[in-house]
């Protein structure tokens, strides 16, 4: 191997830094989830867009939304062309919207009896009707 001792550290010295950035970054997002969740429960609003980086983010901000919702609330955002979405059910009917979902037409998602989530290609309006 032709790698010097000062490469090595070199080396060593940028996958530590890469990891406290990956700590810091992962620090970052769950501030931004607990923010949006915030102003979710703060605008008292069934139906709100939210903005996430990743399909999973909108599972980690459902979580949290849920902790403190009353009522039957709707999580969307567009992400690569989909409707990504969470329906949160603090009363336990999460997963009988979503069957009704499903049978409209094409909507892929699954979750628990107080929280589900997914995506599709229905529109907003179509996803939204199913938590009145």
């Amino acid at each position: 191997m032709s790698t010097t001792p000062e490469e090595v550290v070199a080396a060593s010295d940028l996958l530590a830094k890469n990891e406290a950035l990956k700590k810091q970054l992962k620090a970052a997002t769950k501030a931004l989830m607990a923010q949006q969740a915030a102003q979710v429960l703060a605008s008292g609003q069934q139906v709100n867009e939210v903005h996430i980086e990743s399909a999973g983010d909108i599972s980690v901000l459902a979580l949290l939304v849920l902790k403190g919702a009353s009522e039957e609330t709707l999580l969307w955002a567009k992400l690569n062309g989909r409707l990504y979405f969470a329906l949160i059910s603090p009363a336990g009917q999460a997963r009988d919207c979503l069957a009704r979902l499903q049978a409209l037409g094409e909507v892929q998602g699954g979750g628990s009896p107080k929280v589900v989530t997914g995506n599709t290609t229905l529109p907003l309006e179509r996803v939204a009707e199913t938590i009145n």
